[in-house]
């Protein structure tokens, strides 16, 4: 792939999610909500079938469009998926509405892909150069490389390579003061005015005057602006005169203007403009708006194409002369300005008012920055204070100051991330990046694992827990700050939704890999935990943990209570136990500890038997897939086969194979393994040295199968194991003559593949490729064909451009269409469970006809309005009747000529209220249209609830901000 490739993927894949969520209008919220069952209700939640008919219905597209709903019923599934990560099979309100929450939310927590970390002063880079005024601006052009200096009231500008400090060019530009500069790519031309009344162009790479621009009134800043929507680019330049004037790159002809205000014409709506010299111009090519500040405090947009008028931003109290865009992500683009106020303004553009205030300043403001492809914002004032903020949620990062008395300029260098302040001369200072691009982190990587679902790597660190795009190899999320200890392990559960991760300290917690939120906390353990495993089954869901103690547990998935959540305590280690692994078909678990102890547990009956022991420390243990077999691996280097479960050798050691790699000083010595896997017959063996081994243990398992007990017996009551099978007579020399050590075959090696021990071997489902992480730092991914291994790709910060995992998209595209064809044909089908409000025993029929209208099927339709009008008929019916009976009443009533008036009276009031009830309700008009949606949406009140946060420096509830979202804003008629 190229690089646009890898950018375009990353922006669709981080827009995917959000485009839900921007269909779904929050007027709708309400009766959604209605749509899921109650918590007591016997169905706790929507299935599959269900959501996708409630979504389908409220979600804001072409619903004639086949296409799309295709491609929206394919975003909804997954979706689904993602919420539903207990993977109970249903949907809870809760969930939902919790997820929701979570994409406004976890922006402001450590799920960064990129955190910030600070800058600190250069110490290669320093500016030698004498300066003969104060510096006034300071450029960085990326495409060259280079700093372009102006100097204040100076007829020359300077050339900086911006890597080194070193200057490259002194050019005497004009006759007067160089005000500004710009740089024009497509001819390659450096663009400067001055108070000459001229604007010089000059050739890039040689400084050379290629053409004289003569201009009416002096430019004080000029911008390039090259529109996607546009054949033509455009060089735009503001004057004192307030005019901004355009000219078109390809001929340097000017094209037209932007008028300013005229002082002597009443302001009116036909007024538009700048009333003061122009501060400074930004072009926004996303939304083809044209930005100009003026020192009279205004910020005005203007159309692109037509460069017609089409907003002020008005709030700025004194000057504005510096604007920049943020396109971090979808979610955090904002409009900045800066000037004479010690403010930074946060601006949306499609709204009038300010959103927010970058404030700590004491002083005025010499100009923001927004690092681009980061969510870095920089600001300065004339004091030398430099702030530098997050834009996702416009919190303060760091705060430093320059060591000189006044700063006139700064700017910002990329790729190499650089703040250049200008003052008596240049302070460069570097960001805290990463020394070398080429490490997976700057920490050891302790784990990798693949996930198939999602297509991704996942590696764990001591503080940190990265995915990783397996299409491109590139950094998708890294998620911090996860526990107060260091990480230890993870594992990964069945429907590849979760993570259980462990730490230093003996705590147990569940992340969701797809945002990074925790969600479940597990009993602790009193020291490090050193292994994890997760089984399960049709009724059971376990975590099973081990750590520098004697025991393991056995978690309930699904319990409630953190405290509480340990289910079973094997204590039969005496020492600190290593690792263990489960065979998910036959739900054993086995363990190994360094009392040199392997043990086997039955996950459903707790059964608890000792396999076989020796005399060292036993590090790593596994099943060898649905072979009754197992491998474990000591402190020495000695690998051991042991047969287990219905095995006829059951609990014997089989065949003990020294491990033996090339040493550093080319001679073959013994190692302890690391790191081992299992896959189709072949071992994949891991060495502290850093090297590679795969060996084909076929003909081993193949005997093992062979001497398998031919009848099993075993059954279960109540989950208890009435019959347990034992191992036949074999001695250990009849052992020995049907296992050989030539039963080994080394069919792979290779040495070095990492610079230090290797820590795991993730072998992907299609046994082609396997992934190494190591004590380097370091995670590679590696193929096996051949008998040759060969290194195909590396997950590095930098980005390994040789990236060579193929994922075949062809087919999980198919097998996702056929899985979304295949719902929506059973949602002809398919009926919605509502919530049922009483009134006087009965349902709200407003209520009622309104979902039954929305979900009912076309003959549920037909047939709810049949009964509708024949329930109007009967009413009338009886209204009709009713009010014959009571004109006879009272007809009776007066020729009978009552006594008792008082009775009368009462009688008369009592039956007046009861035929105006009975009438009111037969005649009612019932209005069933729902109020006109406004144009916000869900992620308008996110936006909201985000800066109700920021502005009291509290987080408020998710219940809160949901009462607000269903409730607050616009209540249904039939609630």
């Amino acid at each position: 792939m190229k690089n646009q490739d890898y950018e375009e993927y990353d922006q669709d894949y981080e827009k995917k999610e959000i485009d839900i969520m921007e269909k779904l209008h929050k007027k709708k919220m309400a009766v959604i909500e209605r749509c899921f069952p109650d918590k007591n209700s016997k169905g706790q939640g929507l299935t599959i079938q269900q959501f996708l008919k409630v979504m389908l219905e409220h979600l804001d597209y072409n619903k004639d469009s086949k296409e799309e709903t295709k491609k929206i019923t394919l975003a909804l599934i997954e979706l689904f998926k993602e919420i539903d990560v207990n993977g109970d099979g249903t949907m809870e309100w809760v969930e939902f509405s919790n997820h929701i929450i979570e994409l406004g939310l976890l922006r402001n927590d450590r799920s960064f892909k990129d955190v910030i970390k600070s800058y600190h002063p250069a110490e290669n880079i320093k500016d030698e150069q004498k300066h003969e005024t104060v510096i006034d601006r300071v450029y960085f052009f990326d495409r060259l490389k280079m700093l372009l200096v102006l100097e204040k009231e100076s007829p020359k500008f300077k050339v900086y390579n911006s890597n080194t400090s070193e200057l490259i060019w002194n050019v005497n530009a004009h006759k007067g003061y160089v005000l500004s500069a710009e740089f024009i790519p497509d001819q390659n031309l450096i663009a400067s005015s001055s108070n000459d009344l001229t604007i010089n162009f000059w050739d890039s790479s040689s400084f050379n005057l290629k053409q004289i621009l003569s201009v009416p009134e002096i430019q004080l800043c000029m911008r390039y602006a090259r529109w996607s929507s546009s054949q033509s680019n455009f060089l735009y330049t503001g004057g004192s005169d307030s005019i901004i004037h355009i000219y078109d790159t390809y001929d340097l002809k000017e094209r037209g203007t932007l008028s300013g205000w005229n002082p002597f014409i009443k302001r009116d709506s036909q007024q538009y403009g700048h009333s003061s010299p122009i501060g400074d111009i930004l072009a926004i090519d996303q939304q083809n708006t044209l930005v100009t500040g003026g020192l009279d405090g205004n910020i005005c947009l203007w159309d692109s194409a037509t460069h017609q008028p089409k907003k002020e931003l008005r709030g700025h109290e004194k000057g504005v002369y510096s604007l920049d865009w943020s396109d971090w992500s979808p979610m955090n683009q904002c409009l900045i300005s800066a000037g004479l106020d010690h403010e930074a303004f946060v601006w949306n553009t499609y709204v009038k008012e300010k959103i927010f205030l970058l404030r700590g300043h004491n002083h005025p403001l010499v100009g923001v920055k927004c690092l681009p492809r980061t969510s870095q914002v920089v600001t300065a004032d004339i004091s030398g204070m430099v702030k530098v903020w997050d834009v996702r949620n416009f919190l303060q990062i760091q705060t430093f100051n320059v060591p000189a008395d006044e700063i006139q300029a700064f700017t910002l260098t990329y790729p190499k991330k650089q703040i250049v302040v200008g003052a008596r001369k240049m302070f460069f200072y570097e960001y805290d990046e990463p020394k070398d691009q080429m490490l997976t982190d700057e920490k050891m990587c302790l784990k990798v694992l693949y996930n198939q679902t999602l297509t991704c790597f996942i590696t764990l660190h001591p503080d940190s827990v990265k995915t990783w795009d397996a299409r491109t190899g590139k950094l998708q999320q890294v998620y911090r700050e996860l526990s107060v200890a260091e990480l230890t392990t993870m594992i990964i559960d069945a429907r590849q939704r979760k993570l259980f991760i462990g730490d230093a300290e003996g705590r147990i917690f569940t992340v969701n890999i797809k945002n990074g939120a925790k969600m479940k906390k597990f009993e602790r353990h009193h020291k490090m935990i050193t292994d994890l495993a997760h089984w399960s089954n049709d009724t059971n869901r376990r975590v099973i943990s081990c750590s520098r103690e004697d025991t393991v547990n056995i978690h309930d998935e699904d319990s409630q209570d953190a405290h509480k959540s340990c289910r079973y305590k094997m204590k039969q280690h005496h020492l600190s136990v290593n690792s263990l692994h489960v065979k998910q078909e036959s739900e054993h678990l086995v363990s190994c500890a360094d009392d040199g102890a392997i043990f086997i547990i039955d996950l459903v009956s707790y059964r608890q038997e000792l396999v076989w022991k020796c005399q060292y420390e036993l590090k790593k243990v596994m099943f060898l897939e649905s072979h009754n077999c197992i491998i474990s691996v000591d402190s020495i280097g000695n690998v051991y086969f042991i047969g287990v479960l219905e095995s006829k050798f059951k609990s014997k050691l089989l065949l003990s194979k020294t491990y033996k790699a090339i040493s550093l000083t080319n001679q073959e010595e013994t190692f302890p393994v690391t790191s081992i896997n299992y896959h189709d017959n072949l071992l994949y063996l891991g060495d502290e040295l850093g090297n590679l081994k795969i060996w084909n243990i076929k003909l081993v398992l193949d005997k093992v199968d062979l001497h398998q007990v031919e009848q099993k017996i075993k059954t279960r009551k109540n989950n208890d194991a009435d019959t347990f099978v034992t191992a036949m007579d074999y001695g250990q020399e009849d052992i020995a003559q049907i296992f050989v050590l030539s039963d080994i075959k080394e069919i792979g090696y290779q040495r070095k593949a990492h610079q230090d021990g290797i820590t795991y071997i993730e072998v992907c489902k299609d046994g082609f490729h396997f992934a190494t992480s190591s004590f380097d730092c370091c995670c590679y991914l590696w193929s096996f064909k051949n008998g040759q291994i060969s290194k195909i790709g590396a997950l590095i910060l930098g980005h390994d451009a040789n990236w060579g995992y193929r994922i075949d998209e062809k087919s999980r595209s198919e097998a996702a269409e056929q899985e979304a064809n295949e719902l929506l044909e059973e949602l002809k089908d398919t009926i919605i469970p509502t919530k049922v409000e009483k009134n006087d025993g009965q349902i709200s029929s407003s209520k009622q006809q309104l979902l039954d209208r929305l979900y009912g099927s076309k003959q549920q339709k037909e047939l709810q309005q049949q009964q509708i009008q024949a329930e109007k008929e009967d009413k009338k019916e009886k209204a009709l009747s009713r009010a014959k009976n009571a004109l006879k009443t009272y007809e009776q009533f007066k020729s009978k000529q009552f006594t008792y008036q008082n009775i009368q009276n009462q009688n008369d009031q009592d039956q007046k209220k009861m035929d105006d009830s009975e009438f009111k309700d037969v005649y009612q008009e019932q209005d069933y249209d729902e109020e006109e949606e406004d144009n916000y949406n869900i992620l308008t009140d996110l936006q909201e609830f985000k800066q109700q946060q920021l502005s009291s420096g509290v987080y408020s509830s998710k219940n809160a901000f949901k009462t607000k979202l269903i409730k607050g804003h616009h209540k249904s008629k039939f609630s």
